[in-house]
Protein backbone atom coordinates (compact mmCIF):
# COMPACT_ATOMS: atom_id res chain seq x y z
CA UNK A 1 0.00 0.00 0.00
CA UNK A 2 2.97 2.52 0.77
CA UNK A 3 4.29 1.54 -2.93
CA UNK A 4 0.85 2.48 -4.41
CA UNK A 5 0.58 6.06 -2.02
CA UNK A 6 4.38 6.69 -3.27
CA UNK A 7 3.34 6.28 -6.93
CA UNK A 8 0.88 8.16 -6.98
CA UNK A 9 2.02 11.06 -4.95
CA UNK A 10 5.21 11.07 -7.05
CA UNK A 11 3.03 11.32 -10.52
CA UNK A 12 1.17 13.62 -9.25
CA UNK A 13 3.86 16.33 -8.23
CA UNK A 14 6.15 15.45 -10.85
CA UNK A 15 4.70 17.25 -14.05
CA UNK A 16 3.89 20.72 -15.21
CA UNK A 17 3.36 20.00 -18.35
CA UNK A 18 2.40 20.55 -22.21
CA UNK A 19 1.11 23.86 -23.90
CA UNK A 20 -1.50 22.38 -26.09
CA UNK A 21 -4.71 20.72 -24.79
CA UNK A 22 -4.93 17.02 -25.70
CA UNK A 23 -7.38 14.20 -26.98
CA UNK A 24 -5.73 11.74 -25.61
CA UNK A 25 -2.07 11.63 -26.99
CA UNK A 26 -2.61 14.81 -29.87
CA UNK A 27 -3.54 18.09 -29.80
CA UNK A 28 -7.56 18.80 -29.46
CA UNK A 29 -6.96 21.70 -31.80
CA UNK A 30 -8.62 23.92 -28.60
CA UNK A 31 -6.43 27.57 -27.89
CA UNK A 32 -6.62 28.61 -24.26
CA UNK A 33 -8.14 32.21 -24.29
CA UNK A 34 -6.42 34.64 -22.70
CA UNK A 35 -5.82 35.02 -19.30
CA UNK A 36 -7.22 31.32 -19.20
CA UNK A 37 -5.26 28.45 -17.71
CA UNK A 38 -5.64 24.58 -18.72
CA UNK A 39 -4.24 21.90 -16.51
CA UNK A 40 -4.25 18.28 -17.85
CA UNK A 41 -2.79 14.87 -15.75
CA UNK A 42 -2.61 11.34 -17.53
CA UNK A 43 -1.19 8.07 -16.55
CA UNK A 44 -0.90 5.15 -19.20
CA UNK A 45 -0.99 2.07 -17.32
CA UNK A 46 0.56 -1.43 -18.47
CA UNK A 47 1.31 -4.62 -17.11
CA UNK A 48 5.13 -3.68 -15.50
CA UNK A 49 4.97 -0.04 -16.25
CA UNK A 50 2.89 3.18 -15.95
CA UNK A 51 4.00 6.37 -17.69
CA UNK A 52 2.43 9.82 -16.25
CA UNK A 53 2.78 13.38 -18.05
CA UNK A 54 1.05 16.60 -17.12
CA UNK A 55 -0.35 19.22 -19.54
CA UNK A 56 -0.29 23.01 -18.42
CA UNK A 57 -1.66 25.92 -20.63
CA UNK A 58 -1.92 29.61 -20.45
CA UNK A 59 -3.67 31.81 -22.88
CA UNK A 60 -1.97 34.69 -24.70
CA UNK A 61 -5.25 36.14 -26.74
CA UNK A 62 -5.34 36.45 -30.37
CA UNK A 63 -5.37 32.45 -31.29
CA UNK A 64 -1.94 32.01 -29.54
CA UNK A 65 -1.40 29.48 -26.10
CA UNK A 66 2.11 28.80 -24.41
CA UNK A 67 3.17 26.16 -21.78
CA UNK A 68 6.00 23.70 -20.85
CA UNK A 69 5.93 20.16 -21.12
CA UNK A 70 7.39 17.06 -18.70
CA UNK A 71 6.74 13.89 -20.11
CA UNK A 72 7.73 10.50 -19.96
CA UNK A 73 8.10 10.24 -15.84
CA UNK A 74 6.75 6.88 -14.48
CA UNK A 75 7.64 3.94 -12.46
CA UNK A 76 8.28 0.31 -13.34
CA UNK A 77 6.34 -2.43 -10.93
CA UNK A 78 7.73 -5.43 -12.53
CA UNK A 79 10.05 -7.49 -11.82
CA UNK A 80 11.02 -4.57 -9.25
CA UNK A 81 9.58 -0.97 -8.23
CA UNK A 82 12.02 1.86 -10.25
CA UNK A 83 12.03 5.12 -11.60
CA UNK A 84 11.59 5.30 -15.73
CA UNK A 85 15.02 6.89 -16.95
CA UNK A 86 16.59 6.70 -20.45
CA UNK A 87 19.54 9.08 -21.61
CA UNK A 88 20.97 6.47 -24.03
CA UNK A 89 19.68 7.05 -27.14
CA UNK A 90 20.47 3.62 -28.34
CA UNK A 91 17.95 2.27 -26.17
CA UNK A 92 14.96 4.01 -27.50
CA UNK A 93 13.25 7.50 -26.48
CA UNK A 94 15.15 9.68 -23.57
CA UNK A 95 12.91 10.57 -20.50
CA UNK A 96 11.83 12.41 -18.84
CA UNK A 97 11.76 15.24 -21.11
CA UNK A 98 11.45 19.03 -20.38
CA UNK A 99 9.54 20.53 -23.60
CA UNK A 100 8.38 24.63 -23.65
CA UNK A 101 5.92 24.61 -26.28
CA UNK A 102 4.00 27.22 -28.30
CA UNK A 103 0.67 26.79 -30.56
CA UNK A 104 -0.69 29.21 -33.15
CA UNK A 105 -4.48 28.75 -34.48
CA UNK A 106 -5.84 30.52 -37.44
CA UNK A 107 -9.66 30.62 -38.27
CA UNK A 108 -10.30 29.85 -41.89
CA UNK A 109 -14.06 29.30 -41.46
CA UNK A 110 -16.43 29.21 -38.80
CA UNK A 111 -16.38 25.94 -38.66
CA UNK A 112 -12.81 25.42 -39.87
CA UNK A 113 -9.50 25.91 -38.45
CA UNK A 114 -5.78 25.20 -38.88
CA UNK A 115 -3.30 24.95 -35.80
CA UNK A 116 0.53 25.11 -36.13
CA UNK A 117 2.70 24.15 -33.04
CA UNK A 118 5.83 22.97 -31.90
CA UNK A 119 7.36 21.86 -28.82
CA UNK A 120 11.46 21.97 -28.20
CA UNK A 121 13.16 20.91 -25.08
CA UNK A 122 15.62 18.53 -23.26
CA UNK A 123 15.63 15.39 -21.66
CA UNK A 124 16.20 15.24 -17.83
CA UNK A 125 19.80 13.71 -17.47
CA UNK A 126 21.87 14.18 -14.59
CA UNK A 127 24.70 14.64 -17.19
CA UNK A 128 25.30 17.62 -19.18
CA UNK A 129 27.16 15.81 -21.86
CA UNK A 130 24.09 13.52 -22.53
CA UNK A 131 21.40 16.48 -22.27
CA UNK A 132 19.91 16.06 -26.34
CA UNK A 133 17.69 18.70 -28.13
CA UNK A 134 14.20 17.55 -29.33
CA UNK A 135 11.38 18.90 -30.91
CA UNK A 136 7.89 18.10 -32.00
CA UNK A 137 6.29 19.73 -34.79
CA UNK A 138 2.97 19.24 -36.12
CA UNK A 139 -0.02 21.13 -38.16
CA UNK A 140 -3.58 20.11 -37.81
CA UNK A 141 -6.70 20.99 -39.67
CA UNK A 142 -9.81 20.82 -37.53
CA UNK A 143 -13.54 20.41 -38.69
CA UNK A 144 -16.66 21.49 -36.25
CA UNK A 145 -19.78 20.07 -36.59
CA UNK A 146 -22.97 19.93 -34.53
CA UNK A 147 -22.90 23.38 -33.38
CA UNK A 148 -18.90 22.96 -32.30
CA UNK A 149 -19.73 20.85 -29.70
CA UNK A 150 -18.02 18.23 -31.92
CA UNK A 151 -15.14 18.08 -33.96
CA UNK A 152 -12.80 15.61 -36.29
CA UNK A 153 -8.57 16.65 -35.81
CA UNK A 154 -6.19 15.32 -39.23
CA UNK A 155 -2.63 16.49 -39.73
CA UNK A 156 1.35 15.53 -39.65
CA UNK A 157 4.08 15.82 -37.27
CA UNK A 158 7.70 15.76 -37.75
CA UNK A 159 10.17 15.29 -34.95
CA UNK A 160 13.35 13.74 -34.00
CA UNK A 161 14.16 9.81 -32.90
CA UNK A 162 15.23 11.17 -29.08
CA UNK A 163 11.26 12.34 -28.79
CA UNK A 164 9.96 9.16 -30.38
CA UNK A 165 12.83 6.49 -30.21
CA UNK A 166 13.31 4.46 -32.94
CA UNK A 167 11.08 3.89 -36.29
CA UNK A 168 9.92 7.15 -38.26
CA UNK A 169 9.99 10.74 -37.54
CA UNK A 170 7.47 12.11 -40.10
CA UNK A 171 3.43 10.83 -39.71
CA UNK A 172 -0.48 11.32 -39.54
CA UNK A 173 -2.48 12.02 -36.79
CA UNK A 174 -6.43 11.87 -36.46
CA UNK A 175 -8.59 12.54 -33.85
CA UNK A 176 -12.22 12.94 -32.52
CA UNK A 177 -14.55 14.28 -30.08
CA UNK A 178 -17.99 13.23 -30.52
CA UNK A 179 -20.72 14.90 -27.89
CA UNK A 180 -23.54 12.61 -27.13
CA UNK A 181 -25.61 14.47 -24.26
CA UNK A 182 -24.32 17.35 -21.66
CA UNK A 183 -21.91 15.83 -19.97
CA UNK A 184 -20.92 12.60 -22.35
CA UNK A 185 -18.33 12.28 -25.52
CA UNK A 186 -17.16 9.91 -27.17
CA UNK A 187 -13.24 10.53 -27.58
CA UNK A 188 -10.20 9.11 -29.60
CA UNK A 189 -7.36 9.55 -31.36
CA UNK A 190 -4.33 7.91 -33.42
CA UNK A 191 -0.78 8.42 -34.35
CA UNK A 192 0.85 6.69 -37.23
CA UNK A 193 4.44 5.24 -37.20
CA UNK A 194 6.61 2.33 -35.94
CA UNK A 195 8.02 4.16 -32.85
CA UNK A 196 7.31 4.84 -29.00
CA UNK A 197 4.58 7.71 -29.89
CA UNK A 198 2.41 5.33 -32.51
CA UNK A 199 -0.49 3.79 -31.30
CA UNK A 200 -4.32 4.58 -30.76
CA UNK A 201 -6.39 5.59 -27.71
CA UNK A 202 -10.19 4.99 -27.78
CA UNK A 203 -12.34 5.80 -25.11
CA UNK A 204 -14.48 8.97 -23.48
CA UNK A 205 -14.67 11.92 -21.65
CA UNK A 206 -17.21 12.91 -19.09
CA UNK A 207 -17.74 16.63 -17.65
CA UNK A 208 -17.78 16.01 -13.79
CA UNK A 209 -18.56 19.45 -13.15
CA UNK A 210 -18.45 22.79 -15.20
CA UNK A 211 -14.48 22.68 -14.46
CA UNK A 212 -13.45 19.37 -14.35
CA UNK A 213 -13.52 16.53 -16.93
CA UNK A 214 -12.55 13.21 -16.86
CA UNK A 215 -11.23 11.04 -19.31
CA UNK A 216 -10.59 7.18 -20.14
CA UNK A 217 -9.85 5.03 -22.79
CA UNK A 218 -8.20 2.32 -24.16
CA UNK A 219 -4.05 2.10 -25.43
CA UNK A 220 -3.62 -0.03 -28.66
CA UNK A 221 -0.20 -0.01 -30.04
CA UNK A 222 0.20 0.15 -33.40
CA UNK A 223 1.49 -3.58 -35.96
CA UNK A 224 4.80 -4.38 -35.82
CA UNK A 225 5.39 -1.87 -32.18
CA UNK A 226 6.99 -3.01 -28.81
CA UNK A 227 4.70 -1.32 -26.98
CA UNK A 228 2.25 -3.26 -25.21
CA UNK A 229 -1.52 -2.75 -24.67
CA UNK A 230 -2.75 -0.53 -21.63
CA UNK A 231 -5.23 1.82 -20.01
CA UNK A 232 -5.21 5.49 -19.88
CA UNK A 233 -7.04 7.77 -17.30
CA UNK A 234 -6.65 11.59 -17.81
CA UNK A 235 -7.79 14.76 -15.79
CA UNK A 236 -8.10 18.26 -16.94
CA UNK A 237 -9.30 21.00 -14.80
CA UNK A 238 -9.77 24.27 -16.42
CA UNK A 239 -10.08 27.65 -15.95
CA UNK A 240 -13.38 28.77 -17.50
CA UNK A 241 -16.91 26.65 -17.34
CA UNK A 242 -18.01 24.62 -19.91
CA UNK A 243 -21.26 24.53 -19.54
Amino acid sequence: MKKIYLLAFSCGISLLSIAQQNLFNIPSGDITLKGKVFYQHQLNVYSKNVESKGHFVYGLGKGWDVGVNLVGKGFYFQPNWRAKYNSNPNQGALYPMLMPTLQKQFMVKDNFAVNLGTQVGWNLSNKLSNKELLYYNYALGIYYFNKKKSRVVAGAYQTTNFFVGNGNTTGAMLGYEINLSKRWYLMGDWVSGRNDAGVGVFGFMYNVSKRVQFCSGVLVPNGLSDRPMGVVLELNLLGWDVF
